[in-house]
């Protein structure tokens, strides 16, 4: 039984109680379910969606489940490419509603 002292050591599989355990400690706005909440929320409500772009792009956003390497699954990439391309789209809008009241307001 001789091991090989340079193979690098092997990820332990996370149980679903570990998981759980580890899901538990994050904080709220980090947890997938709340983030999907707000997002569903913010389809309706810009600030909302203003939120769960800062999130993600602040952070990790983690599912209740292991991955492959033993580690708490996360948002992939393509959420945050997303959250760039709705935060951008938000602040144009937002730019051109401001810029829109100033010209009105200067026109009177």
């Amino acid at each position: 039984m001789s091991q090989n002292s340079y193979e690098p050591p092997q990820p332990f599989a996370l149980s679903p109680t570990d998981a759980s355990q580890l899901y538990a400690q994050l904080p709220w706005y980090r947890k997938s379910s709340y983030v999907s909440v707000i997002t569903l929320v913010g389809l309706c409500c810009s600030p909302a969606i203003l939120t769960v772009c800062i999130i993600v792009l602040t952070g990790d956003v983690y599912y209740e489940q292991a991955d492959a390497s033993g580690h708490l699954k996360k948002w992939g990439f393509a959420n945050k490419i997303a959250a760039i391309a709705i935060l951008g789209f938000q602040i144009l809008f937002i730019a051109m509603n401001v810029i829109a009241a100033l010209n009105a307001a200067s026109a009177q």
